[in-house]
């Protein structure tokens, strides 16, 4: 009977052992950032000025499963499931809510990879791999492309080329499956009726990378005309501790209003100390074509991170930004990726202000 036993143990470990085996490329990753901000609002549209002390947020923390099958002859079985809904602060969201980057498909090594699902326009790409304060007050996403055009997309298709001498090219498309045009700000929240169409090509070679980028919101009406921008963005080591980034957006019909144009753009640099980098960024939006007030606005930040490994660093910033007296733009905002709790309400012309100190630990 021991033996009987045994025997059917060894054949369901043998069974079992190519079943994971397909498996072995599945992995946790995560993102924990959490910071402790302090605010003022510069007034809140009726001349009172409020400030916040003291204030605990999660900045996008999040949490994920990855991993390919191998199909053979060079093809693979790709997934992820990310969530977007892990607040480390107070314990709200769980690992349920609205998720990120999730998606399946497949990739070849010779001929790139398929995706079907929710993520990152390859416009948003590029910005993203440039902000000096990604997901931290001052942020670029304050200013660059007015809060339209670095979005994540539900029900698209991705395709992204392999690389050619460090050449890469992604095109995604998002489908219509509504009835109303994309107006949300946020990048947690949408997709277009008539679709989003998004694509760049860029090249990374040694020191340096550049990128141009182009996406289209189409409208449901003919009265209403499509907004599309178009986006350039580069970034140069110029030696091992400096490096400098520039981004520059030329926006259409932003909002769908026929000639309501305009260009945003932001540079940063950082120098880089042993273990600490010194980092300085600079954001701005002009005023709309079709404004009867002015809409634009600007802003700066200035941090220092210091990194205890790869994975670990602690930063502190200060951030200001400017707004004209139609714009409202604050400091800390959730489409730039930052908690928003305690955060007091910007009016229209004022001037925030705020210092945040955080600590990021990805795994």
């Amino acid at each position: 009977m021991n033996k009987k036993l045994l025997i059917a143990a060894v054949g369901a470990a043998l069974v079992a052992g190519p079943m994971l085996a397909a498996q072995a490329d599945t992995v946790v990753y995560g993102h924990f950032h959490e910071s402790m901000d302090s605010y003022d609002n510069g007034g809140d549209g009726t001349g009172v000025s409020d400030t916040t002390n003291g204030v605990l947020n999660s900045n996008s923390s999040r949490f994920g499963i990855k991993g390919n099958e191998d199909l053979g002859g060079g093809l693979k079985a790709i997934y992820q499931i990310e969530s977007g809904a892990f607040n480390a602060d107070n314990g709200s969201g769980g690992l349920g809510g609205t998720l990120r980057n999730t998606f399946m498909g497949f990739a070849g090594s010779q001929w790139g990879s398929v995706k079907f699902g929710r993520h990152d326009t390859p416009v948003k790409d590029m910005s993203r791999k440039i902000d000096m304060f990604n997901e931290e007050i001052g942020d670029m996403r304050i200013a660059v492309g007015y809060a339209r055009f670095d979005n994540r997309v539900d029900n698209m298709v991705r395709y992204d080329s392999p690389s050619f001498s460090g050449i890469q090219a992604a095109v995604l498309y998002s489908a219509s499956e509504t009835n109303t045009d994309f107006t949300s700000t946020g990048a947690t929240s949408g997709n277009p009726s008539a679709g989003i169409t998004s694509a760049n090509v860029v090249w990374s070679q040694g020191p340096i990378y550049a990128g141009l980028g182009y996406e289209v919101h189409n409208a449901h009406s003919s009265a209403l005309k499509e907004e599309s921008d178009i986006r350039f963005a580069g970034m140069w080591n110029i030696t091992p501790e400096f490096y400098l980034a520039l981004i520059y957006d030329q926006v259409s019909n932003v909002l769908y209003v026929d000639n309501n144009d305009g260009k945003s753009w932001a540079i940063g640099g950082g120098f880089k100390m042993a273990n600490n980098l010194l980092k300085l960024q600079y954001m701005q939006a002009d005023a709309t074509d079709q404004a009867t007030i002015d809409n634009g606005a600007s802003g700066w930040a200035i941090g220092v991170d210091h990194y205890f490994s790869k994975t670990t660093k602690v930063y502190l910033d200060y951030a200001k930004v400017d707004n004209d007296d139609a714009s409202a733009a604050n400091i800390s905002s959730s489409y730039a990726g930052h908690g928003t709790g305690g955060v007091p309400a910007v009016g229209a012309g004022n001037s925030p202000s705020g210092v945040s100190l955080g600590m990021v630990i990805n795994f």
